[in-house]
């Protein structure tokens, strides 16, 4: 995509992911009376058990408390190609009334420009009800592998274990910009897998684990890790101990590139709608961010050890636009680190 494609896409991506709206109360009436008796689809991108999964469910459980009318919310799983799959069904064959919705893999407003393969969608074909968190993405390493501090990955090679997604581009990528010495060995189901073969000794590290991720692992409890960096726009306000992997760029230019590869974590676990009417968008915004406020749901997030902090769509809009707004060879070279990886 030129340059000038990329600009219309920011200035409609900003003006519809940050519109804001409140139902009047003759409206609101009218959406109640649509969603009475009716039921939601809560489209999930990936397959039962992971993470995308468990949120998706928390907020199917609790949101139809907060939509007029009292809908019955339904979950459905749609994994495939790194969350495209149902990002295409979202966009091209879902309900356009507001009888369907969806979480959505942090990637994939950012797959137009960074990966394009398999997209069917364009980004200002969707409508934000907001985030329930933001992502936080770490390196770990075994208390005993002689990596002891980010710099130490410049001059010795650190063996980590890899099963796709996150936790091969992400190492790829910090090689192939920082020049750090990660050797990938892939292979792994999951990320459960490679905490046990860190356990076992068999590769001494994982890039590109969540936090709440990591805190919600059964196979974590039995690694005896260190976090090595993390990856986001921000500290996470519990590990400020611990660095920022770009902060080691070398140049700014550098650091640009990893930050636009960076962005989607700040964006993290987001719902998303196809076009629908604005009155019942406004009525989804409304009820989502209650439900992400609402103590039930906390407590319920609690319990299976889920982070919740909500992003709101206009700060999902500026976000976004941030990084459509990047200079050509900036998107270019991440797009490289990108795709280069099996993306």
């Amino acid at each position: 995509m030129n340059r000038s494609g990329r600009r219309l896409v920011v200035l409609s991506v900003a003006t519809i992911c940050g519109m804001s709206a409140t139902p009047k109360t003759a409206l609101a009436d009218d959406v109640a009376t649509f969603y009475r008796s009716k039921s939601i689809s809560v489209i999930i991108p990936s397959a039962p058990g992971g993470g995308y999964d468990r949120y998706g469910r928390l907020v199917q459980r609790h949101m139809g408390r907060f939509i007029p009318g009292s809908p019955t919310l339904i979950a459905r799983n749609v994994p495939g190609a790194g969350g495209v799959v149902q990002a295409n069904q979202l966009y091209t064959t879902a309900p356009r009334d507001g009888t369907a919705f969806g979480i959505i893999q942090h990637s994939i407003p950012f797959r137009p420009i960074l990966d394009p393969r398999e997209v069917r969608y364009k980004v200002d074909g969707f409508r934000w009800l907001g985030s329930v968190s933001p992502i936080t993405t770490l390196a770990i390493v075994n208390k005993n592998a002689p990596i002891r501090s980010v710099e130490d990955l410049f001059q010795k090679e650190l063996i980590i274990g890899a099963s796709g997604g996150t936790t091969l581009y992400l190492p790829s990528t910090v090689n192939s910009v920082l020049g750090t010495k990660f050797r990938i060995i892939k292979g792994y189901k999951n990320t459960g897998d490679i905490l046990l073969a860190m356990a076992r000794n068999e590769v001494a590290g994982l890039v590109g684990v969540g936090l709440s991720s990591l805190l919600g692992s059964k196979s974590a409890k039995n690694t005896d890790y260190r976090i090595l960096f993390q990856m986001a726009y921000s500290k996470h306000p519990d590990i400020k101990e611990v660095p920022l992997v770009q902060d080691f760029a070398r140049t700014p230019e550098d650091k640009a590139v990893m930050e636009t590869i960076f962005a989607s974590f700040s964006i993290g676990r987001s719902f998303v709608t196809p076009v629908i009417p604005d009155d019942r968008l406004a009525a989804l915004r409304v009820a989502f961010k209650k439900t992400v406020e609402d103590a039930k749901f906390r407590g319920d997030a609690k319990k299976s050890k889920a982070e919740v902090s909500y992003v709101s769509p206009d700060d999902i809009g500026r976000i976004i636009a941030s990084v459509y707004a990047q200079p050509k060879p900036i998107i270019d070279r991440a797009a490289k680190a990108f795709v280069g990886t099996g993306n």
